[in-house]
């Protein structure tokens, strides 16, 4: 009997191993992206005359709901700062239970300058998607809204704002119209918004102009002189993208994004969600720090490393690499929607296998970022009456 159990147990074992898939090196030059940075400037110069255009320290201080702190049971090993979303008390406001938005993306000031902070303050920015109508392309839905959380309060406050792409009406009067994408992960990179587009590439969004709109349902020119965006107060337009080139770009689904200023020269990763784990890859690019966009060859952005990563269900990826030892990924693995469904959180180094964490995470964990300033990385919830935003010592898990 006893040798019956020991050898249970080894199989388990063994079968607990064997289920860790092997990271496989892939060709980085078959992976390529076609730049068309400033694609919309002219159109944003129109704006400009037609709008107030305000910064982002602007909106940080014009912020109008409250990251309450996250109550529920955190696990083992999260910083003590987590926080989740508003929920007022006479029910007019609930970004915690909302079914009509999810948040997705993560990104913050420590990505935009290394220093941590943009002008003096301490800015983390998340991405919600539309989630009240099946399709994207449905004329109901409204896209995608970023959520700027200022972190210097002791009690971090954000306001949500829309993503918009700009063009002329048949009239010939500027507009814009919603993003409809599904946001997956973003990453701010000196004045420059990277969003991921699941189907087509990154598209990326210039935060040096941001509109303030009237109120108003509808989206866009409204009448004249006259711009509304579903009641959201500020506007984001398109300043360019970057989309898949090559044949496996093509076949690439762009989940979530991440910045590593560790690496020299700076670069970023791109990655793909796949339930089987089939499909999941990650591709990095290198970064030039004065364009704030992708070291390119004319237009064409080429990677510099590609991987077939293997996990099922792969939500977000960041890489690190500090003082005196190796470059080091994390991956957010989740686990479904159960409310005993806790994410895991894979760490891998190159020229070694990938380790599991398991329930080091939420539920539902999502896109990654680092900021150097605290040694950790964050991911953010995304289910309803669950979305914790939080962070984990880059240092605790090997």
């Amino acid at each position: 009997m006893l040798l019956t159990k020991i050898f249970t147990s080894a199989l388990l074992a063994v079968s607990f191993v064997a289920a860790v898939p092997k990271v496989k090196i892939l060709d980085e030059k078959d992976f390529t992206l076609y730049g068309k940075p400033g694609h919309y400037e002219g159109l944003i110069k129109r704006l400009d005359k037609a709008l107030p255009n305000v910064s982002v320290n602007k909106v940080i201080k014009d912020v109008n709901h409250i990251n309450m702190d996250y109550t529920r049971k955190q696990r083992p090993g999260w910083n003590k700062d987590a926080f989740s979303w508003s929920k007022r008390k006479d029910g007019s406001y609930n970004d915690q239970g909302t079914t009509k938005w999810y948040p997705q993306g993560i990104t913050s000031s420590s990505d935009a300058y290394g220093k941590g902070t943009y002008g003096k303050n301490d800015i983390i920015l998340t991405s919600w998607y539309d989630h009240t109508t099946k399709e994207a392309s449905n004329p109901k839905n409204k896209g995608v809204r970023i959520s700027f959380i200022d972190n210097n309060r002791s009690q971090p406050a954000y306001r949500n704002v829309l993503l918009v792409v700009p063009y002329e009406t048949k009239k010939g009067n500027i507009s814009y119209h919603p993003v409809r994408i599904h946001a997956g992960g973003i990453m701010w990179y000196g004045d420059k918004l990277y969003v991921v587009d699941t189907d087509n590439g990154i598209r990326i969004f210039d935060l040096g102009h941001i509109y303030k709109v009237g109120n108003g349902k509808k989206i866009g020119h409204v009448g004249k002189g006259k711009y509304s965006a579903a009641n959201y107060k500020y506007v984001i337009p398109q300043w360019g993208h970057y989309l898949a080139k090559s044949k496996t770009a093509k076949g690439f689904n762009f989940s979530f994004i991440s910045l590593d200023r560790t690496t020299t020269p700076d670069s970023f990763i791109v990655g793909q969600y796949d339930k089987t784990g089939a499909k999941n890859r990650i591709a990095r690019f290198d970064l030039d720090a004065k364009t704030r966009l992708p070291k390119s060859t004319g237009n064409t952005a080429v990677a510099t490393k590609f991987y077939k990563i293997g996990l099922k269900s792969m939500q977000g990826a960041v890489s690190v690499k500090q003082a005196n030892r190796d470059l080091k990924y994390f991956f957010t693995v989740s686990k479904g929607d159960k409310p005993s469904a806790y994410g895991t959180l894979y760490t891998w180094i190159p020229g070694k296998g990938l380790r599991p964490h398991t329930k080091a995470l939420s539920r539902g964990p999502e896109d990654l970022m680092y900021r150097k300033q605290t040694n950790s990385i964050y991911t953010l919830g995304e289910h309803p009456k669950d979305r914790p935003v939080y962070g984990i010592k880059a240092n605790k898990y090997n």
